[in-house]
């Protein structure tokens, strides 16, 4: 299951990324928003159902929030 939940966030954030480098308009910043409360729903449930902890630190240490910031 967390190998699952591991490649899944992972596909998802670099997705996230790719669409903030090329977010000029209100859709992509509407896909980006989509893009941060799907990651943040996903590492929530991960520490809600004890897996959390067993996925790699750096998937423990995203900071969502990183996505709407304008400077990242």
């Amino acid at each position: 299951m967390e190998n699952y939940i591991e490649d899944l966030l992972t596909l998802l954030i670099e997705e996230a990324f790719k669409t903030k480098t090329n977010a000029i308009g209100d859709f992509e910043k509407g896909i980006l928003l989509g893009y941060y409360f799907a990651i943040s729903k996903i590492l929530n449930q991960a520490v809600a159902f004890g897996v959390f902890d067993k996925l790699p630190k750096h998937l423990q240490e995203f900071i969502p929030e990183d996505l709407l910031n304008e400077k990242n």
